[in-house]
């Protein structure tokens, strides 16, 4: 089921595991957001978010909103989190720090999501988010295993 106004999801890269594709696929807000995840051509994944008219913080700078940005960010950890921790099963976020560097003004903005800590209880993923080359947002993510 697709949102109103929702693009719908992209096609996926062969390297997303079934248990990604179906977290996606079963996240309508993943469907408004308009996520698109993509593997490089060293394997890394890359997670990225076009500005539209609907992700407005801002409309006299067209801006970012700032829940856009912050659910980008969780959606981007939490399939991390299934990638680099072989997880069964969806990962659920006990607490966020999302913290808001300068303005993310309309365009394509990427997230770089790296695990800070694995431990036998939490998970804790750090995700920057950039517009170019500009660094407009971090946010840090602790998951229950």
């Amino acid at each position: 089921m697709t949102a109103p106004g929702a693009e719908p999801l992209p096609a996926y890269c062969a390297g997303l595991s079934e248990l990604q594709k179906q977290v996606l696929d079963d996240t309508p807000y993943v469907h408004f957001l308009g996520l698109k995840v993509s593997r490089e051509d060293d394997g890394t994944t890359c997670y990225q978010l076009c500005f539209r008219e609907e992700h407005i913080g801002n409309p006299l700078l067209r801006t970012f909103h700032g829940g856009i940005l912050a659910s980008f960010g969780e959606v981007v950890a939490s399939l991390h989190v299934l990638e680099e921790a072989g997880m069964q099963q969806q990962p659920l976020c006990t607490s966020l720090t999302f913290d808001y560097l300068r303005p993310a003004f309309s365009g394509t903005i990427r997230a770089v999501p790296r695990v800070v800590r694995s431990g036998r209880r939490f998970i804790v993923v750090s995700v920057d988010i950039f517009l170019d080359k500009s660094h407009v947002s971090t946010g840090r993510f602790i998951y229950a295993r």
